[in-house]
This record gives C-alpha cells, sequence and structure tokens, in this order.
C-alpha cells in the first residue's frame, strides 16, 4: 500500500473500547442519580448521544446547558476507558513502523478529544498523533467527510495517498463515498462487518497483517 498519511477512528480501530459504550446511556444517567421510567427508557434506546443528552436535560429539568452535560459525560467516558480499554492487536508496533517511514498520523473520532486523550498517554500512543479532532468540534457526524477532511488538511498529505482505517461500516462508506482509500478492521461489536469486507480497500483482523512496502 502506497501510503503518506493515516487517519484513524478510535473506538474499536485503535482500541479495544467498544463495549464500554454497550448501555453508557443508562450508566450515565444513573451517575447524574436519576431514574428512568419504562417508557423513558424505550424512548431513550435509540437516541444518538446528543438527542439522549437533549432528552435527559428537558425530562428531569437538568439547569446544565448541553455542551457542560456533554463535557461531564466524555469526563465519565474518559475513566471507564481508563479502566477498561486496551489497544488493538499489534496497533503499538503498527503505529511505530508508519512513524519510522515517516508517515502522519491523525485521529477521526466520534468521541470527544477530553475523553481519550488520557488513554492514550497511558499506552504512551499520544505522540503518534501530530492531529486529533472529534466530529463534536468539526460539528458534524461521520454520515457526513468533514472529519476526515479537517485532519486530512492538517497532516497536509495527498488525499490519494491517505488511509482512513475503520471498524464501522456507516463510517468507511462516508470515508469511501468520500474518495479515500479505507482499510477495515474488525471488531465484533460492528454488526455489518460483511458489508464493510465488500467496500473497504484492505479488510484486516490484525494490523500485522498490514504491508507498507
Amino acid at each position: 500500500m502506497k501510503i503518506t498519511g493515516a487517519i484513524f477512528d478510535f473506538d474499536g480501530t485503535l482500541f479495544d473500547s467498544m463495549h464500554i459504550w454497550k448501555g453508557i446511556k443508562y450508566k450515565y444517567i444513573k451517575k447524574l442519580g436519576l431514574e428512568l421510567t419504562k417508557e423513558d427508557s424505550e424512548a431513550f434506546k435509540g437516541l444518538y448521544l446528543r438527542e439522549a443528552l437533549l432528552f435527559a436535560k428537558e425530562r428531569f429539568d437538568i439547569k446544565k446547558s448541553y455542551e457542560e452535560l456533554l463535557n461531564d459525560f466524555f469526563d465519565f467516558i474518559k475513566e471507564e476507558y481508563l479502566v477498561d480499554a486496551t489497544p488493538k492487536n499489534d496497533i503499538v508496533e503498527f503505529l511505530q513502523k508508519l512513524k519510522d517511514k515517516g508517515i502522519r498520523m491523525g485521529i477521526a473520532t466520534a468521541t470527544g478529544e477530553s475523553a481519550l486523550e488520557p488513554l492514550l498517554e497511558k499506552y504512551g500512543l499520544r505522540d503518534y498523533f501530530s492531529e486529533i479532532y472529534s466530529t463534536y468540534t468539526v460539528g458534524a457526524s461521520k454520515h457526513e467527510s468533514k472529519v476526515y477532511d479537517v485532519v486530512l488538511e492538517k497532516l497536509d498529505t495527498d488525499k490519494e495517498t491517505t488511509w482512513v482505517f475503520e471498524d464501522a461500516f456507516y463510517a468507511a462508506s462516508t470515508a469511501k463515498k468520500s474518495g479515500y482509500n479505507v482499510v477495515g478492521i474488525f471488531d465484533k461489536s460492528e454488526e455489518n462487518a460483511e458489508r464493510l469486507k465488500q467496500i473497504v480497500d484492505i479488510y484486516i483482523h490484525n494490523y500485522n497483517e498490514l504491508n507498507l512496502d
């Protein structure tokens, strides 16, 4: 693979952390000392994070602003990460290989930057990445390519030789449609793994399967 730049997703791609997100909205509500009724839980179930926090704010008349709630939520996630998230198989060795070849690296994530920085520091991975941007910072989800495009611009590498690494079908699909080369990463949480395999340029289970020569 010809590569001058690498843009990594975080959850499920750099770290085994997707299990932490299972039921996390409910855990956060409980952490706030609030209790959802059965009807609340049903309404809460299908909501994305922004909508879930806004729902809780209105339902329980929470005085904090949405931005304050979001920051508090990511502080909560940060602690969960530090206890129960670990790097994906062979990722440390792979990042070092990229660094040795002078390949610039960044992170495009749907998790707030403040939540993942301490985990990167814990495992000695922070210095591999010159750029870290979240969908919250750029103001667009991964149903749009904006977060990848922002990281690409900051990396200042050619799009044709900048690869996106993703475990989620919907996000990989966005990157692919936007003209990026994409490596699909296996994660057991991804229900659309077979569809992911079909759209990416390379699909792997472990990073040692990749040949940079």
